[in-house]
């Protein structure tokens, strides 16, 4: 993951110690996640082909905090990290254009009643708004001559590409509820090829369509489009498979407020909250302190100081890790040009791989009943 900011530093007696307990550093990374966000986040996704191979589906996804009917989501970025992201080719125009919305329970309970009380707007758009603007403008003056059940298509109007490059997807629906907003005499419908059709109707006539279920922006369908990205977390929530990272402390706690719920302020009561959403953790940093303890293994911390001692010759030899194959399409999150592009890429495939090597090097035998019990703590450090 990837996000504006790691340490709040404006925040009083909020620097990491490593004199913290656990529930110390909680509490300090608490006011921290609260004040930055997701950037981006990368999944990658392991089914076991046969005995020694899996075979990985890597994913990258650009975030921005939903705007849809809720109050705008303030977020802090730091210098330092804004600066590191640059460093490493972070698109920002895709973050902040064509980011992925997403919201937390609390987030779309509040979407949802003023859905059902009909007090939702939109309280920003991803559109341009001159684009926008010019182009009610131009409904607005085909309206004047227009006939009731004429009909429009946007493509067929003066305006920049870069409206119907936005016109897709939750901006589609986005786009839809702006016009209907602005304009109480006309309908909109989705077409293909980013287009999209208004006919002008009558108040009664509208009224019938809103209540429709074949309007694509109905009530459920826009909180779905809201929810955006927390829909794949809650799949992921669901099917329960092991979460593997590394140092994943400011991870889960992103998890948790940004998709879940807000952050607790019991440092007992968001370890079980997670636990109970993710049952099987594994923090490839964690296995790699369990393996120092045990193996002649140097005093490493990050993911790619562990993968380069496990790949060099002071990793004894010992039975052969599972073959790892990347799926067609993913070969840009190879472990290749991982080094190459270091930390703006798919950790998530290290992480695995890092996984499985040092638990076979530590006693192939015994590795899932360690991972096991591994999973019951989360480190701090």
């Amino acid at each position: 993951m990837e996000f504006t900011g790691l340490h709040s530093t404006s925040l009083p007696n909020n620097e990491p110690s490593l004199f913290d307990s656990p529930a110390e550093r909680y509490v300090k990374a608490r006011q921290s996640v609260q004040r930055f966000t997701l950037v981006q986040l990368g999944l990658a996704i392991f089914s076991k082909e046969n005995s020694d191979k899996y075979v990985v589906h890597s994913y990258n996804f650009f975030l921005f905090p939903s705007t849809l009917g809720i109050r705008d989501v303030e977020f802090t970025v730091s210098a330092s990290s804004i600066q590191f992201l640059s460093h490493y080719g972070f698109d920002y125009n895709k973050f902040l254009k064509d980011g992925i919305p997403y919201m937390n329970e609390v987030q779309e309970e509040i979407l949802r009643q003023h859905l059902l009380a009909d007090t939702w707007k939109v309280c920003s758009t991803n559109v341009d708004r001159d684009v926008l603007k010019k182009v009610i403008d131009e409904v607005t003056s085909w309206i004047v001559a227009a006939k009731e059940e004429d009909t429009m298509i946007l493509q067929d109007l003066n305006v920049s590409k870069a409206f119907f490059l936005c016109v897709i997807g939750y901006h589609m629906i986005e786009v839809q509820l702006v016009l209907r907003q602005a304009l109480e005499n006309v309908w909109t419908e989705p077409l293909e090829d980013k287009k999209v059709m208004v006919k002008k109707v009558s108040p009664e006539h509208r009224r019938l369509l809103e209540n429709s279920s074949d309007d694509h922006c109905q009530k459920k369908l826009i909180l779905l489009s809201a929810r955006g990205f927390t829909n794949l977390f809650q799949i992921l929530v669901k099917v329960k498979k092991p979460l593997v990272g590394h140092n994943m402390l400011m991870d889960l706690m992103h998890l948790h407020d940004k998709f879940y719920r807000p952050l607790p302020e019991s440092y007992e009561e968001f370890k079980r909250n997670i636990h109970n959403l993710f049952p099987v953790i594994i923090d490839t940093k964690t296995v790699t302190k369990s393996v120092q303890k045990k193996c002649l293994f140097p005093r490493v911390s990050s993911l790619m100081e562990a993968y380069a001692v496990l790949c060099s010759n002071l990793n004894p030899k010992g039975p052969p890790c599972p073959v790892i194959s990347l799926a067609s399409g993913c070969s840009r999150y190879g472990i290749r040009n991982l080094l190459m592009r270091l930390a703006m890429m798919h950790f998530s495939v290290v992480q695995f791989f890092l996984c499985q090597l040092i638990c076979y090097c530590a006693d192939p035998q015994m590795m899932w009943w360690r991972l096991s019990l591994l999973s019951r703590s989360i480190s701090p450090c």
